[in-house]
Formats: C-alpha cells, structure tokens, sequence
C-alpha cells in the first residue's frame, strides 16, 4: 500500500501513464480533414491530466472512470462533500438500454439490460503533486455517464460503466450513443489481439526502425482482413461471402476445402469459408469444438494465400 501511495503521489512525468497524455497531443497535431476525432479510452486514461490536455487542446475524448473521485469542489484542497460514482448512484435512472458484452472474459457475448444515469460534473485537480500549468490547475467541467446492470443473469458480473466526457450529453439518446461508443473499444483490443498473436508481429526479428514499421504495415493489412472476417461471422454469417473474399479466393477456397474442381456458380456464406480457412489452419471442427481461434484462422490463411499464389504464377 506504501509503494502504490508513493506511486499515486508522483508527479505525472515519473509515470507510465504519461504516454497517454503524449498520444493525446500528437494525435492533435495530425490532420484528419473534417473528420471530427473522439478519444476513446479505458480505465488507465482517467487521469486529471489528460483531460486538461484534452480541455487546452479542445480534443473530444470519452473516458471510462477508474476510481470513486472527489467532484464538485470549489477549492483545489476543499474536504470532499460528493464522489463520482457515489453522486451517480444516488441518481434517478433517466431511462433503459441494452448492450452486447463479453461474457467475463470468455468468447461468448451476452446482452445487458441496464439503467442509464447522467450528469454534469465538475472534476478538480488532485491535491497531490500535479504540475501548475500556466500558473492555475482548473476544474473541468465534464459530463458523467452511469450504465449500472440492476439484475445480471446468474454467475455473471453485473455491468457498471462510468464515462466521463468533455461531449455534451442533453437527452438520454446522447447518454445511450456514448455508452455504445465505449461498448465497441474492444474491437480495437481484438484488433491488436489479431496482430500479435496471430501475425506475431512481436516475434518479429528486425533490427532497424524503418523496416519494423513497413512489416508491421504489412502485417497490419492481414490482421484487418481476418479481423473483418472475424466480425462477419459473428455478425452476419449467413451473407455472401463476397463482402470478405475475392471470387478467386473463395473459388479456391472452395475446391481445396471440398477436394473437387468445380464451383457452384452461387458463392457460399461468410460462414461456409470461415470454418474452411480455420480446417485449413489446423481446426478440427468437431460438434463439441468451441468456434475457431485466431491461431487457427492465421495459419489457415497463409496456406489460403500462398495457394492463391501459387495459381496466379502458374496461370499468369
């Protein structure tokens, strides 16, 4: 408890949630054109400094609350008379939604049926050892989101997400919008969880800076394209398989899988070639075997492409 007091009270600069803050202002800096950009970020980025910076750079940000804070105080070192997630649960629900979530870790997906709770809050700076800034640290004024699961099915984790966001939140189709956003932010951990394990881009032997970055470019293209496959399946298994393969992939896909020459002139589902990639890879595919994994569908897409390879050479 003594080593994580000391930690909380380092100045930001000492601490490796400091690289939050730096992707913050880097990001300020490219140029999107009209593209209106919102931070999206989980537990690790609620950190008063972030949204300061977000606040001086006037970057949009939604942010999925840590801890119980101190809120609404009118002096930096004021006793605390309200905390964030206290203040919120004392609330009247505005309304109800549904979400998807995953299943305590697990592969499997459920819906949520929870109440949503919103607010306008103010957060101070904590009285420990934060840096002035331009001679004055300010409350920010945010807006507080509650999604809180009153009955989850059992053995499951009731859901309860806070956020808190620099974005205006008038009606409670604005509170629901900013819930979604934050229920899809995993993508990107499945996203990265397909471009490390799968493409094993961390195995990666290189050396030099700029040849690092051109392989994890092009590895970056493959993981987006099993990625995409992944979501379809989950998403819309039974549409053509088109939307995820090109006609001669699939065509090959089909023959190899199905030991024969001919195609059907009908392309199959995306269900139909994601179970063949994943055998082709190495996936059984027993009734009793849970849906492949990200290994399986990796390996079996190499086999996929170098076949299509292999076509291409030989029939020019």
């Amino acid at each position: 408890e003594k080593r994580s007091l000391r930690h909380w009270n380092n100045n930001i600069n000492k601490k490796e949630s400091k690289r939050w803050v730096d992707i913050l202002v880097k990001a300020s800096r490219m140029d999107f054109g009209k593209t209106e950009i919102i931070h999206v970020a989980d537990r690790e980025s609620d950190i008063y400094e972030f949204f300061r910076e977000a606040a001086d750079l006037k970057e949009h940000v939604l942010i999925r609350a840590a801890r119980n804070r101190a809120i609404n105080k009118t002096k930096r070192r004021e006793a605390p008379s309200e905390f964030l997630f206290d203040h919120l649960k004392g609330m009247r629900a505005k309304g109800r939604s549904t979400i998807s979530i995953q299943v305590n870790g697990k592969k499997k997906f459920r819906e949520a049926f929870v109440s949503v709770i919103y607010t306008t809050i103010s957060m101070p700076p904590p009285s420990n050892k934060t840096e002035n800034k331009d001679g004055y640290l300010p409350m920010i004024e945010l807006s507080a989101i509650m999604a809180i699961e009153r009955n989850p099915p059992k053995g499951c984790d009731a859901l309860c997400w806070v956020l808190l966001t620099d974005l205006p939140i008038n009606s409670l189709d604005d509170a629901i919008e900013k819930i979604r956003w934050y229920s899809l932010r995993w993508n990107v951990e499945l996203f990265h969880k397909v471009l490390k394990s799968g493409c094993a881009v961390e195995k990666s032997q290189l050396r030099d800076a700029e040849r690092l970055k051109k392989y994890i470019t092009l590895k970056s293209i493959v993981a987006w394209r099993l990625f995409w496959l992944s979501r379809s399946f989950k998403s819309r298994k039974n549409d053509c398989c088109l939307t995820v393969l090109s006609p001669l992939e699939w065509k090959i896909l089909y023959r190899k899988s199905n030991k024969t020459k001919s195609t059907p002139s009908k392309p199959p589902t995306i269900e139909d070639v994601f179970f063949w990639i994943a055998k082709l890879g190495g996936y059984i595919g027993r009734r009793t075997d849970p849906p492949p994994g990200m290994i399986s569908l990796w390996k079996g897409w190499q086999r996929l492409m170098d076949i299509v390879e292999d076509y291409q050479d030989i029939c020019g």
